[in-house]
């Protein structure tokens, strides 16, 4: 897991004004049940799962260990969440969701058995 912290603090910095911005738009959205405000933070889900994704995926030492499976399924999942925004289609959006649960999941799995 040494490899993570060579990513560089913009990155960090990008991932985590994104996962913010995404919370502030999905607690507006609840609030306001505006279909628009809903769809973007749907949106800033997908491009934040994709960016996790690559960066697990890119610093993985080998595609298939548990982290490159994590950067895999995360990177799915965010190319099936901002599909799923432009369709708007429920099964694709299930896919989105499920693809990252089971990448925090591999994620979680790697960081548990590299400690």
């Amino acid at each position: 897991m040494k490899q993570l912290e060579s990513v560089s603090d913009t990155v960090q910095r990008a991932i985590v004004v994104g996962i913010v911005l995404y919370f502030a738009l999905f607690f507006y959205a609840e609030v306001t049940d505006v279909f628009a405000v809903r769809r973007a933070a749907n949106a800033v889900f997908g491009f934040v799962a994709l960016g996790v994704g690559a960066v697990l995926l890119s610093n993985a030492r080998e595609t298939f260990s548990p982290l490159g499976g994590a950067g895999i399924c995360l990177a799915v999942g965010g190319i099936a969440q901002l599909v799923a925004v432009v369709v708007v289609d429920i099964l694709i959006d299930s896919v989105a969701s499920i693809a990252v649960f089971v990448g925090i999941g591999l994620y979680v799995y790697a960081v548990l058995t590299a400690s």
